[in-house]
């Protein structure tokens, strides 16, 4: 009967540890970064949304205070949902290890991660 506990223990932990392991894989799962590309109309940038995880992640939202482009964005790849939040890539998924990118003119911005949905097979 001793022996049945300590397995059954072991695999708890086990199965603890890994929960553990996989979802920080995930966490944040989103990598952002800004680069200058030159002058038109004000400082141009190119923003990149980096999908890090393993997962494919779809709904991803940014918290974008501030953002207002001198030049036209592309909005199928980040357009505005309400006050300072934006929709990435129309809500459609960004795989594993891939990217999406928008260029837009003004300042450097402050971009967060709002909130995004994983799906890991």
């Amino acid at each position: 009967m001793t022996t049945f506990i300590k397995i059954l223990c072991l695999v708890l932990c086990l199965a603890l540890m890994y929960e553990g392991i996989e979802s920080s894989i995930c966490n944040p799962g989103i990598e952002i970064s800004q680069a200058k590309l030159g002058m038109s109309q004000g400082q141009v940038w190119n923003a990149t949304l980096s999908n890090t995880c393993s997962c494919t992640l779809f709904q991803v939202k940014l918290s974008i205070p501030n953002f207002d482009s001198v030049t036209k964005i592309n909005t199928t790849i980040i357009s505005k949902s309400n006050d300072d939040i934006y929709d990435v890539n129309g809500g459609l998924p960004i795989y594993a290890q891939t990217s999406v990118f928008f260029t837009y003119a003004g300042n450097s911005l402050d971009v967060t991660l709002n909130d995004l949905t994983e799906a890991c097979s």
